[in-house]
């Protein structure tokens, strides 16, 4: 695949992995918008444009999103059309923040990752209160955030498990992955501040290799922050590599 078809590619899976509420297409961008909880599901995902005013469809969206009490939000790959749109956006006092990678791997070129067995590990395919529990209690997010991303999760359509790392009974990291056309996409990873750098992350990342490998998956992909080394280290180590970048402009 080109470098366009590649990033189109794990931009329809992780956008099918993170559902929007509802979505608008305008001249070929796709505008996604829900809640209000996360940038991914209430941006514009500008992969392809056909438009002939650039300035024009700019405003429709500003207005879409006003309407909807959003704040105004394009995601930019490495690759988006019209080829002058980050430069026009940055004329209109739209300012870039949370730049972040998509990184893949090939199941059967993954390194071997070491499991750490003072824990136990769990997966369930069905929604639980104890996972979402275990999230509020982790991320330590409002009961509004909680509300937005239980009905993102619950929208779904693909196969998806809910990860568990326990010890003595309580739950100390979890994760969430989605598989759609033979790739495992890894999300909400998140380890109790108390737990951390003991392995679980890598352990639950083996998990969910393992329950891909089960369902025939050949490829893994995820997203993470790109100011996050300490994580992007722990992915390139089991195997991960950059694929592309992207980055969101919000309206100030």
């Amino acid at each position: 695949m080109t470098k366009k078809e590649t990033i189109q590619f794990y931009q329809e899976l992780s956008t099918n992995a993170w559902p929007p509420k509802s979505s608008i297409l305008l001249s070929g961008w796709i505008l996604r918008i829900s809640e209000g909880i996360t940038k991914r599901a209430n941006s514009v995902l500008p992969l392809s444009y056909f438009g002939e005013n650039l300035l024009v469809d700019i405003e429709q969206v500003e207005k879409l999103f006003q309407e909807t009490d959003l704040p105004i939000i394009f995601q930019l790959s490495d690759y988006f059309e019209p080829k002058n749109l980050l430069e026009q956006l940055l004329e209109l006092n739209y300012e870039i923040i949370d730049e972040s990678l998509l990184m893949i791997a090939e199941i059967e070129k993954i390194n071997e990752i070491s499991l750490n067995k003072s824990f136990l590990y769990s997966h369930i395919i069905e929604e639980s209160t104890s996972w979402f529990d275990a999230y509020s209690m982790l991320t330590k997010c409002s009961p509004e955030r909680m509300i937005g991303n239980k009905a993102i999760i619950d929208r779904i359509k693909f196969p998806k498990g809910f990860f568990f790392a326990k010890h003595n009974d309580q739950i100390v990291g979890i994760a969430l992955a989605v598989i759609e056309r033979e790739n495992i996409g890894s999300y909400d990873m998140i380890v109790h501040s108390d737990y951390r750098r003991q392995e679980i992350a890598q352990s639950l990342i083996k998990k969910i290799f393992d329950w891909g490998k089960e369902l025939y998956v050949k490829g893994a992909y995820l997203q993470v922050q790109g100011d996050n080394s300490g994580a992007i280290s722990l992915y390139k180590k089991v195997g991960y590599k950059e694929c592309y970048r992207y980055r969101y402009l919000i309206k100030r």
